[in-house]
């Protein structure tokens, strides 16, 4: 069996070695944190939020969005205050109008950045969105680069460069760097790679300036993640979705492979599998895991013939996530339950019917009320049994309804109650009153 290796560290070799390529810095500043740094100097799941919000869109360890009745500078300002009163530091260059606001902020080596802006909703006229994002601890402007590379712009959100080599060569240059540094591959498309070291993910852009006289650019940014998801180095369209803190991609390695690469390293992190076995959900097989923290990681694996590859999934959930979900299981078990045994032990409204005191009973259950009166009274004991129900909201169905026979049908809701009778004229007329999904009992009348 072979298993998918983890992409190993090139951080033992010295980077001046890698042919043609230098160092932003010599040192490479503090290691890209962990989740659990990261909420140490900004927490989103106790980060005040504007009045008039009900529930934020997405709040999870790493971005904070939320729409909220308030303008732009009303907004940007109740987060530069509550930032600020958290010991963050505003970076000079705010943007704040009336149209949109933004601004940087930074504490000890993290950097946080503030948007505001107007909804186009027509349903929520006077509304903005609100979004707060992490973007990690990683000190651009420490990041390596390939020799000969001059600064365009270097900031703490994004930091771009310009170099005479083309864009291939300046790709697998700075890749090796990277990756000699300790990040790990993460996904790409056509221009942009992105890697993954701890909890950070970086994306970089190489690409043809044509506003460069044809030099080729390099452009670095950061984000904080919610949920640190490793990856198989090799693997196909991998996609990584903080709101939902899932991790997608695409494998030629078999299943017995990637769930022997999960099971090494997320043991190494501290997680442990709830099974020895995957289990299957519907057509996909399945394994869990959980931390000392109470945290939970769902993977799941299928394949897609027509594609010749093994699709992955693996998604996050915190533990206040795991304690709602078990809640709402817990709920559904107990709702469903009530369910069965009011199906068992079905209870109905009642409905009370007052008959002639002259009539005799023949039967009386919940759902059946069966009697006799005397002949030539039939139609009087039916009206006045229909005006009882008409009165009572139940809307009426004649069939049939004279001195001999009637056929009557009453509704409400999902209740229904029938009334038939038949008069020969020789014996006492016949009365059957039948119900459904009601309870039927008799009242006499008190004339």
């Amino acid at each position: 069996m072979r298993v998918p290796h983890l992409h190993l560290s090139l951080t033992a070799i010295v980077i001046t070695l890698v042919s043609g390529v230098s160092v932003a810095d010599e040192k490479a500043g503090p290691k890209p944190a962990a989740v659990a740094e990261a909420v140490k100097v900004l927490d989103f799941a106790t980060f005040p939020l504007l009045a008039g919000v009900k529930e934020p869109g997405t709040r999870n360890a790493a971005r904070l969005s939320y729409n909220a009745p308030s303008n732009c500078k009303t907004a940007f300002e109740f987060q530069r205050k509550t930032l600020l009163g958290l010991k963050w530091t505003e970076v000079p260059g705010s943007n704040v109008t009336d149209e949109y606001a933004s601004g940087m902020f930074t504490r000890d080596g993290f950097v946080a950045s503030v948007s505001t802006m107007p909804l186009s909703d027509p349903k929520q006229p006077g509304f903005v969105n609100v979004s707060i994002m992490q973007h990690g601890n990683v000190d651009l402007k420490k990041l390596p680069l390939p020799s000969g590379c001059k600064s365009l712009y270097v900031g703490p959100q994004v930091a771009m460069y310009t170099t005479e080599a083309p864009v291939a060569k300046t790709v697998e240059a700075c890749h090796k760097l990277l990756e000699a540094q300790g990040w790990l591959p993460y996904g790409k498309v056509e221009g942009t790679h992105w890697f993954k070291q701890n909890a950070v993910r970086l994306t970089t852009s190489v690409s043809a300036a044509p506003g460069q006289e044809g030099k080729t650019t390099i452009s670095f940014s950061a984000e904080q993640l919610s949920a640190d998801l490793p990856a198989p180095t090799e693997t196909v369209q991998l996609q990584y979705s903080d709101s939902t803190k899932q991790l997608l991609f695409d494998t030629k390695e078999s299943e017995d492979d990637i769930v022997a690469f999960y099971r090494k390293a997320l043991n190494a992190a501290g997680w442990k599998a709830t099974t020895d076995k995957t289990f299957k959900v519907d057509w996909k097989s399945a394994l869990v895991f959980r931390n000392a923290a109470k945290e939970m990681l769902n993977l799941e694996l299928y394949t897609v013939k027509d594609e010749g590859v093994l699709r992955v999934t693996l998604k996050h959930q915190s533990a206040a996530e795991v304690a709602a979900e078990e809640q709402r299981f817990a709920a559904a078990v107990a709702a469903k339950k009530k369910q069965m045994e009011q199906e068992k032990n079905p209870s109905f409204p009642k409905v009370t019917v007052t008959l002639p005191k002259d009539a005799a009973m023949n039967e009386i259950t919940k759902k059946q009320l069966e009697f006799t009166i005397a002949t030539g009274k039939s139609k009087a004991t039916a009206a006045a049994i229909r005006k009882q129900l008409k009165d009572d909201g139940w809307k009426e169905e004649v069939l049939a309804a004279d001195d001999m026979i009637g056929e009557i049908a009453f509704k409400k809701d999902k209740q229904e109650i029938s009334l038939s009778y038949i008069n020969t004229g020789i014996m006492p007329a016949e009365f059957t009153l039948r119900g459904t999904q009601v309870e039927l009992e008799r009242a006499t009348s008190k004339e």
